[in-house]
């Protein structure tokens, strides 16, 4: 029989019996008992609180895994697809490599995978990881999943992903079947990156910050009125830094429309301009002197009174 039970480990919480859905399994004088009719589903395993059951099949996910494949030294993607592959029941590998020729870099991302015998592979989607992931999907003929904003692994081994499209306006949910998949997942907060590189040469070592994506593109933006002083730009600056947002200048946004998850206004009164360029924002901030200034009237959240202080307090709250 492929599933055991460690009856050291086992507590009879009765986790394992909800979880199965062939009445395959059983607690009896506090243990858990797996009939002979189990059919292997790991539905026990994954439920059960203190891993006193075990598969002697890998389930799917843990068969492939994912390989995840950033470029600098702080990621926006390790975090949240270690955290897939936990809930899975499965492993994420990390590595790094460089993009100075995108083509190489598919190669040896696409021998890594075969070597580590991951299925799915997933890198950021930004700079030159949309072309990257191209090439990789090309060389393994694998499903590409450009853009994702949320990646998780059904029970079959298959790949559930939330998508926008429309310049953000409109989440859909697209399927790929067990097989190979490669996946670029919009970042979130950057963490540091440990990965193990790949390649002949070295990941260029990044000196400053990243160059900001296009405003257009980006998933969160905080916007600034120009008599904000030295010490209230700080603050803007290491609030963008936890949320992974763009900073933009409130004169910027003249002429635009953009609509990212999140929109900040902090310290300008707003106006028809700016309202109408950022009206399709999935949630709207505003941190404004006075609730009757015209960036407040769109604003989902406004925060009046001291800018720099509700900044501050915006950003202890995260």
């Amino acid at each position: 029989m492929p599933v055991t039970v460690d009856l050291g480990l086992c507590i009879g919480a009765g986790e394992c019996v909800k979880a199965c859905a062939f009445n395959a399994v059983d607690v009896i004088d506090g243990k858990a008992v797996i009939y002979p009719n189990c059919t292997d589903c790991d539905a026990c395993v994954r439920a059960c609180p203190t891993h006193a059951i075990a598969s002697a099949t890998p389930s799917e996910a843990k068969r492939g895994g994912i390989l995840v494949v950033d470029f600098a030294e702080r990621s926006g993607i390790s975090r949240p697809l270690a955290q897939t592959a936990r809930i899975a029941g499965g492993n994420a590998v990390d590595i790094r490599t460089s993009t100075v020729d995108a083509g190489a870099a598919a190669d040896l991302i696409a021998q890594e995978a075969q070597s580590a015998g991951c299925r799915i592979i997933v890198l950021p989607h930004e700079h030159a990881g949309p072309a990257v992931a191209a090439r990789v999907a090309a060389r393994l003929n694998a499903t590409l999943l450009s853009g994702c904003t949320d990646i998780t692994l059904d029970d079959a081994g298959g790949v559930r992903a939330v998508r926008a499209a429309y310049g953000g306006i409109v989440k859909m949910t697209s399927k790929a079947a067990p097989g190979n998949v490669v996946a670029t997942l919009i970042p979130r907060s950057r963490v540091p990156f440990a990965g193990r590189t790949i390649g002949s040469e070295s990941a260029p070592e990044t000196t400053g910050e990243a160059p900001p994506r296009p405003l257009e593109d980006a998933r969160t933006v905080i916007a600034q009125g120009p008599n904000l002083d030295e010490t209230a730009q700080n603050t803007v600056r290491a609030l963008a830094a936890a949320l992974d947002a763009n900073v933009v200048a409130a004169s910027a946004l003249k002429g635009k429309t953009i609509a990212p998850d999140l929109y900040i206004a902090v310290g300008f009164e707003g106006s028809t301009e700016t309202n109408a360029a950022v009206n399709g924002a999935g949630s709207i901030v505003a941190l404004v002197g006075s609730a009757r200034d015209p960036g407040a009237q769109i604003a989902d959240y406004v925060l009046t009174g001291d800018v720099e202080t509700n900044a501050k307090a915006l950003l202890a709250s995260l």
